[in-house]
C-alpha cells in the first residue's frame, strides 16, 4: 500500500485542484450544490486563487497518493465582521479508487486542526446532501453534530435534494480529543 501525505495545498497545486474538484461533481453529482457543467465553464474556480495565494483564512488540504492528488477537503472562514468566529467545511472528496484507507477522516481531522489553529475561530459547520450516509458517518465519528435538515434544499428540473446541517464547537472537539 503507498503511503499517503496530507497536506495544505499550495502555489502550484492548483491545477491538481481543479481537476480534482471538477472530478468529485463528475463522480457524485447529487452530493454537491453546484454543477460540473457550471465549475467546468470557469476560468478559474475561487479555491485556485485561495491555494495560489495561501490564504490563511481560506484553504485545501490535500491527500496524496505518491504524486496524485486523492482526496481534497477544504475551509473557508466567515468572511463578514460579525460571522469571523466560525468556519465551513466544504468539498469534501476522496477518489472512489482510494476510499477504505481512512484517508477522508485524516484529512478532516488535518483540515479541523488547521481551521481551529487560526486565532479567533470557534466552531465549525459543515452541510452534505441528507441521503448521503457514508459522509454523515464519517462526520459524525469525528464530532459533527447535526442541527437542521433543510427540505428541497437543491432542485434541477423535478428532483430535489435536503441538505443535512452540522456543526462543532472548538471546546467540545478538544475535549473529545483528550478523552479518548
Amino acid at each position: 500500500m503507498d503511503a499517503i501525505e496530507i497536506r495544505r495545498l499550495k502555489h502550484g497545486d492548483e491545477s491538481e485542484y481543479r481537476r480534482t474538484h471538477l472530478r468529485s461533481l463528475e463522480v457524485y453529482p447529487d452530493h454537491f450544490g453546484t454543477l460540473f457543467e457550471e465549475q467546468s465553464a470557469k476560468p478559474r474556480l475561487q479555491f485556485e486563487d485561495f491555494v495560489q495565494n495561501s490564504d490563511p483564512d481560506n484553504f485545501v488540504f490535500g491527500a496524496f497518493c505518491d504524486t496524485e492528488l486523492a482526496a481534497i477537503a477544504g475551509f473557508r472562514r466567515g468572511d463578514r465582521q460579525k460571522t469571523r468566529h466560525r468556519g465551513e467545511i466544504v468539498q469534501v472528496f476522496v477518489d472512489p479508487k482510494f476510499q477504505g484507507r481512512n484517508i477522508g477522516e485524516s484529512l478532516l481531522r488535518a483540515v479541523i486542526q488547521a481551521a481551529f489553529s487560526i486565532p479567533g475561530i470557534e466552531s465549525l459547520e459543515l452541510s452534505l446532501v441528507a441521503d448521503n450516509e457514508k459522509a454523515e458517518r464519517l462526520y459524525k465519528k469525528v464530532g459533527f453534530e447535526t442541527y437542521g435538515i433543510r427540505h428541497g434544499y437543491f432542485k434541477q428540473g423535478e428532483q430535489s435534494w435536503d441538505q443535512r446541517f452540522m456543526e462543532m464547537s472548538k471546546e467540545t472537539y478538544f475535549a473529545k480529543m483528550s478523552s479518548n
